[in-house]
């Protein structure tokens, strides 16, 4: 089944520490947004995404849990690698954006996002030919707590996303 987690893909690829506090609302170079948990409208992250509509409509996105946490796999067809680049040059300037301490709207996802890299989640990142891979784990059971209830919220939000009778592939229309 295809999900719409392309953040935490383009999070662990960046290889960027956004600097978001575990209790995001509480950092002061971010604000929460609603309790939309996808927002590809208001956050400012997410809406990167509207950047290169075609490359978004092309790419595939795929969440599996395992015991120590999850894995995350962005399917993008060779033909987009370059336009993929370049979105992930703008969410990492979103990133610096946000180290910098520019406040920035970010949804529910992004906001959660943030407090796993807070709370110490391993996140590895490997590329095998249109798959971008990343591995969010833990040793440590809270953190793998939190990472399971990300993944978790994640897939509940997109199952609730789907039977309001959305289509897409990739789990988003553009009006949230």
């Amino acid at each position: 089944m295809k999900k719409t987690i392309l953040l935490i893909a383009v999070f662990a690829t960046l290889g960027c520490g956004v600097a978001l506090a575990e209790h995001p609302t509480e950092h002061p170079a971010q604000k929460a947004i609603g309790d939309s948990w996808f927002d590809l409208e208001n956050c400012g992250m997410c809406k990167n995404l509207h950047n290169d509509e075609e490359l978004f409509e092309n790419m595939q996105w795929d969440t599996k849990l395992f015991a120590q946490g999850l894995i995350e796999v962005t399917t993008v067809p060779a033909a987009y690698e370059d336009r993929f680049d370049k979105l992930m040059a703008a969410m990492e300037a979103t990133g610096a954006k946000l180290m910098a301490g520019e406040k920035i709207p970010l949804c529910g996802m992004c906001q959660s996002y943030g407090g796993l890299m807070m709370a110490g989640a391993s996140m590895e990142q490997m590329q095998v030919g249109e798959a971008h891979i990343s591995v969010i784990s833990s040793a440590d059971p809270a953190v793998i707590q939190k990472i399971r209830a990300h993944g978790e919220t994640t897939i509940e939000e997109m199952k609730k996303w789907m039977s309001e009778g959305h289509s897409n592939d990739h789990g988003h229309d553009h009006h949230h």
